[in-house]
Order: C-alpha cells, then structure tokens, then sequence
C-alpha cells in the first residue's frame, strides 16, 4: 500500500495547472492568429478612450492571479493525495477539536474565498465594457454640433465624429465581453479544482479520523 502511494502521484502531479497552461495555450493561439490577420490592433487604435487598455490590463492582471491560484490548488491536491500535511493536517487538527460538519463548512467557505476576487475581476470586466458603451454614445452626443443635421458642410465631421463614438462604444464591449468569457472560464476551471481539493480532503481525513 506505502508502495503505490510512491509510485502513484505521478499520475496526478500538477494535473490542474496543466490543464490551465493548455487552455490558454489554445487561447493565446488563437488570439495571436486574429492579431496576425490584422483583426487586434484596429479594436485597441480605434478607442479613443483607451478603456480597452484598461480593460485589457485588468484581464492580464486577472489572468496572473488565477494562475497563481491555479498552482497553490493544483500543489495542495497533490500533496494531499500524496499524504502530506498541509490543508489535510489543518482539517484533521481542528476537527479533534471542533464539530466536524462546522469545520468542514469553514474550510469550504475559507478556499472558495481565496479564489472569489478572480470572479469579482472577470464581472469587472463586462461591467468595463458596458461603460465603454455608454461613453461611446456620450462622445457621440455632445461632439455632433448642433447645425449638423441638414448641413451638407458638416457631414464629413459628422461621420467622423459617429465613427469614434461607434468605435468607442462597440470595441470596449467587445474586449469586456471576449475577456470576461476567457477569465470566467479560467475561474470554473480554478473552482473545480478548489472542489477537487475540499472532497480530496474529506476523503482522506476519514480513514484518519476513524483511527
């Protein structure tokens, strides 16, 4: 029995983590094939307000924070299907001393914590986009002058003017929806694994209880 849990965690070693890595690998793919076909560049130039910037940059940040917590999770299952201390060794110690079911509820709430600022940043981001909405119609708004309409003079202006609110407006969603979709994937994926490792932790802390 010591034997296989030697040879075993092979099987399962950094398991989420790369799974994560080959996601966006996929992802990161495709992007730089739209980036190649001259489809990136034109959403990020024709913002005027630069929030696709912000949007973007809050994404990267996003992104580096779920990996991180991607990999603790990923290290902490494998250390607990490995019969190593950590998270295990807290459970089973505050459970010879407390109610069982209330710590179990506690360590649930504790590590579904730990993850819940990348879902708050992920929401952010459509939220961005849909500001960059409303930008976009407002730019448009106050910056047609008022003897446009019917002014043959005036529609160069006025189609400039409409293509940069349009273009505020439309591109800021666009990049909130695509990276808000992207992130909210990375998430589900990182909450899995945060699930993985509350049952991986009930499940080997009964044969020690009961011991």
């Amino acid at each position: 029995m010591h034997g296989h849990r030697q040879g075993g965690p092979m099987a399962w070693n950094h398991l989420l983590f790369y799974r994560w890595i080959a996601f966006n690998l996929v992802g990161a793919a495709l992007l730089l094939v739209f980036s190649v076909q001259g489809l990136v560049g034109p959403v990020f130039n024709s913002d005027s307000s630069r929030l696709t910037y912000v949007i973007a940059a809050l994404f990267v940040y996003g992104m580096v924070l779920c990996g991180y917590r991607v990999w603790k999770t990923s290290r902490e299952i494998d250390a607990v299907k490995q019969g190593g201390r950590g998270k295990l060794r807290d459970f089973i110690d505050l459970s010879a001393h407390t109610d069982r079911e209330s710590v179990k509820e506690a360590f649930e709430i504790k590590l579904l914590a730990r993850i819940a600022f990348v879902k708050y940043i992920a929401t952010s981001l459509v939220t961005l986009g849909l500001l960059g909405t409303v930008i976009g119609f407002i730019l448009v708004l106050t910056q047609v002058p008022a003897n446009a309409v019917g002014d043959s003079s005036q529609v160069g202006k006025l189609v400039a003017v409409l293509t940069n609110g349009m273009g505020v407006a439309l591109y800021t969603t666009l990049v909130g929806a695509v990276t808000n979709l992207w992130l909210n994937a990375n998430y589900t994926m990182l909450r899995t694994g945060v699930i993985n490792l509350i049952a991986a932790i009930l499940e080997s802390a009964e044969p020690e209880a009961a011991a």
